[in-house]
């Protein structure tokens, strides 16, 4: 029967052939040694002893190892050595070595999402909104940048590709081509915002306009349409000269557009919608947002603090 060393030697070979990177045959080089190692504590040397009581029993000790700081090791570098076993069980089937994939049932480990970072709050928002110079044609744009922004969530991307058309000012809507998977999508405007970009159409971008008019909102200085990273520098221009030390970026309004939005009681569908998440799970984030402002509310006013 096959030895499990001589089939690693295979499988890395196979790699070479396939003209895998460097860097990934020696992560799959390092990630099937750790697991041979195991292997061999296991006495399991034979890929007739390879199943999936066995590869379970792996995940398990990569979960409770320690590393030589006797920190517990991260799911990140657990992922990654699991990844490799799969791939090489997978490989091993194709080839017909294995009937079936025992690694088929293993489920990698999922990093927690992290907090959104530099939510930003009304005063910070009053001192972006008002960094921009209302006497300039620039100033004006870029106003009008930072204010949809923050009222609809949308990624740089969207804000980049919105055109006049898409505009429905009068009820108070933008259509937008999402930036993910190219599906359209109708976000609300406030009435103030609306009135905003109605003036801004009608007394400043006409003048930024060069050669023909392609329709976009957002014009760069040579009247054409604007980049995503041009957008993401007007938000860090802004951020400079509003003097707020947090890191600012185009997320940013987006982070707290929709934590905003949840403190004040919005359902968490609507944001879902109003943000263009494919899945509910990737909104659900800023509840945590919020269970964080109740523990502080919780922990200042709830009278057992004071016991």
């Amino acid at each position: 029967m096959e030895q499990i060393d001589e089939l690693i030697r295979c499988y890395l070979r196979y790699l070479t052939i396939l003209g895998r990177a460097r860097l990934t045959i020696r992560g799959a080089r390092y990630g099937l040694m750790d697991f041979n190692r195991f292997l061999k504590e296991m006495n399991v040397a034979c890929l007739s002893d390879l199943n999936q009581d066995v590869l379970f029993e792996y995940q398990q000790e990569l979960a409770f190892r320690l590393t030589e700081k006797g920190t517990q090791l991260t799911l990140r570098s657990q992922g990654q050595l699991l990844s490799v076993v799969k791939k090489f069980c997978c490989y091993l089937k194709r080839q017909d070595y294995l009937l079936s994939d025992p690694a088929e049932g293993i489920i990698l480990p999922r990093k927690p999402k992290r907090l959104p970072r530099g939510i930003l709050d009304v005063a910070e928002l009053k001192k972006l909104m008002a960094a921009p110079d209302m006497q300039t044609n620039k100033g004006n744009r870029n106003r009008i940048t930072l204010e949809i922004l923050y009222d609809t969530g949308i990624r740089a991307a969207e804000m980049a590709a919105v055109k006049t058309c898409d505009l429905d000012l009068s009820s108070g809507y933008l259509t937008i081509l999402s930036g993910k998977g190219a599906k359209d999508r109708v976000v609300p405007i406030s009435p103030r915002v609306c009135e905003l970009i109605r003036r801004y159409i009608l007394m400043v971008r006409p003048v930024m306009v060069q050669g023909k008019d392609k329709g976009y909102l957002i014009l760069n200085r040579w009247g054409t349409k604007m980049t995503p990273q041009s957008v993401w520098a007007i938000v860090k221009r802004c951020a400079a000269l509003s003097g707020i030390k947090k890191n600012v970026t185009t997320h940013t309004f987006r982070h707290t557009c929709a934590t905003d939005m949840l403190r004040n009681g919005a359902p968490i569908r609507h944001i879902q919608e109003l943000l263009g998440h494919e899945s509910l799970e990737s909104t659900q984030i800023y509840t945590r947002v919020t269970i964080n402002d109740l523990k502080a509310i919780h922990a200042k006013y709830h009278p057992g603090e004071k016991l």
